[in-house]
């Protein structure tokens, strides 16, 4: 009987949908996250080897007009320079390692309907979760009780194209907020000013509409 009324009230969804232009996708995204975008195959072979991304997305349309969550994993390595308050004679950095999830949430316009090929523009915020990370200072690779904020904000501006059941998004990230609360840091008595800690970065992503209904 449940899976009487569950297969009912997907074929009245669908049959919705259809009637007053409501879409609904839902499916997986693989990709890759780059400082510089190019479209050299060695470039793109990095990305994925270096900086790979995995997750999954959701999308509801009404005509032209769509909202797009989504959840991605992957890891990120930034270093930051440090600069000393004291006469020193050397210039150490910080480097983080971090697992990560992002969650974006979209807005955005169709704005070129081709048939089997649609493209469209989107914005919105991104929510950064910090699952796990380390950081290690250069100066004797010491390790060093410095955490990022375990939630960050930023701002994504994207372009995305859609071929039949497959979409493909390029996402321009922006951090709104610093990853650490102190912009400094003690490193063997001796304190440092960390530099800028906003990121800006590009996320480039290819998913497969695994539910499809309606538009």
């Amino acid at each position: 009987m449940k899976k009487l009324l569950l297969v009912l009230a997907v074929v009245l969804f669908a049959n919705v949908a259809r009637a007053e232009g409501v879409g609904f996708h839902f499916g997986p995204k693989l990709g890759y996250q780059t400082a510089n975008l190019s479209l050299n195959k060695a470039d793109i072979q990095s990305g994925f080897s270096e900086h790979f991304t995995i997750g999954i997305f959701g999308r509801v349309t009404f005509k032209n007009i769509m909202i797009q969550p989504e959840l991605l994993w992957f890891k990120s390595g930034q270093i930051f320079n440090l600069d000393g308050t004291d006469l020193l004679d050397f210039d150490p950095s910080l480097t983080m390692s971090q697992q990560n999830l992002a969650l974006p949430i979209l807005v955005g316009y169709q704005f070129l309907d081709l048939k089997l090929v649609k493209f469209r523009a989107s914005v919105g915020p991104v929510m950064y979760f910090v699952v796990d990370q380390n950081g290690k200072c250069d100066q004797n690779n010491q390790s060093l009780d410095v955490e990022a904020n375990n939630l960050t904000w930023g701002g994504a501006l994207g372009l995305g194209i859609d071929v039949f059941l497959f979409t493909l998004d390029i996402n321009y990230s922006f951090g709104l907020t610093n990853l650490f609360d102190k912009d400094d840091v003690t490193i063997s008595g001796q304190d440092f000013h960390l530099d800028s800690t906003k990121e800006s970065i590009f996320t480039v992503t290819l998913g497969v509409k695994l539910v499809s209904l309606g538009l």
